[in-house]
């Protein structure tokens, strides 16, 4: 039978490379945390670590264990959290963390089901970082982040997500721009020309989110707005700029060398503590509805 004590301070061991190191990352005495291991290394008849110095380096049993072992904490993690914090709680401010490029529809539409289901709830809509939208989750500061992800989906084990779909985006610029009448134009004219990126693209390192190295840094899609019409482009979600294209105040551009769209995969990040919330469990079934039917 193996405890969770033993499995926390396998982990914690394995992580920071030793038993002194593993006790202070865990608040535990050493000799508990190699009690723990000890006990797990005689329960399952082989040696998880080899000493040496002061260092506890793993052995080949030990690295075919970890990745269970890190899956078995986080579900540990998990349940203590929901039993202690999602039943019984009454939750009557929502904070919602989003980036600029999230859809505005799928704002509104869950504003309203919120709005329809929950008028008791008062909903507050902050654009955020990622990584301070992580944070806020973690120490419940924020309840959902609406945020995008890179290549792969590396969240804190603290936080939960549902990957919702693509939001396309494409290159924009003003309609007096040399670019805005051009069948098409290449990237190398693209690093030539002022770009606009937005703050929480550039921080969280979007793949692909810098093209020139003559480029501005801004916070919101109104603010690129008023910028093209001075000059320079930026990539801005289709959904947003449709409007402003039909009202001829910016030009899609074609690249050459991008025969599609610009795609981000936008994520609904949550912490598990309040996965089991009323409130927090419509509003999930909400993004989750509308993203089926327009994400793809």
């Amino acid at each position: 039978m193996f405890t969770r004590d033993q499995i926390i301070s396998f982990c914690a061991v394995y992580e920071e490379g030793s038993y002194s190191a593993a006790a202070r990352k865990i608040g535990r005495d050493r000799s508990t945390v190699r009690e723990h291991v000890t006990i797990l290394e005689d329960n399952i008849g082989v040696e998880l670590f080899e000493i040496v110095g002061r260092s506890a380096i793993p052995t080949a049993p030990a690295k075919q264990l970890f990745p269970r072992s890190v899956a078995i904490t986080r579900q540990i993690e998990e349940f203590e959290q929901a039993a202690l914090h999602s039943f019984g709680q009454e939750l009557l401010t929502l904070n919602i963390y989003y980036d600029p490029i999230v859809p505005t529809s799928l704002i509104a539409h869950l504003a309203n089901k919120m709005e329809e289901n929950h008028p008791e709830v008062q909903i507050n809509w902050l654009q955020k970082h990622r990584q301070q939208a992580m944070e806020d989750l973690i120490s419940r500061q924020a309840h959902l982040a609406l945020m995008p992800i890179k290549m792969m989906v590396k969240p804190d084990k603290e936080v939960n997500y549902i990957n919702l779909g693509r939001v396309p985006l494409s290159v924009y610029t003003g309609r007096s721009h040399t670019f805005a009448n051009r069948k098409s134009v290449r990237i190398a004219e693209l690093q030539l020309s002022k770009q606009y990126i937005f703050e929480t693209h550039f921080d969280a390192e979007l793949q692909g989110t810098k093209i020139s190295p003559n480029y501005s840094l801004i916070g919101s899609n109104d603010l690129a707005l008023k910028l093209l019409k001075h000059g320079g482009w930026a990539a801005l979600p289709d959904e947003f700029a449709k409007d402003f294209v039909e009202l001829g105040y910016i030009r899609k551009v074609d690249c050459y060398e991008l025969v599609n769209t610009i795609d981000y995969n936008i994520c609904v990040f949550f912490s598990p503590s309040l996965e089991h919330n009323d409130v927090i469990s419509y509003a999930l079934d909400q993004i989750r509805s509308y993203s089926q039917q327009k994400l793809k």
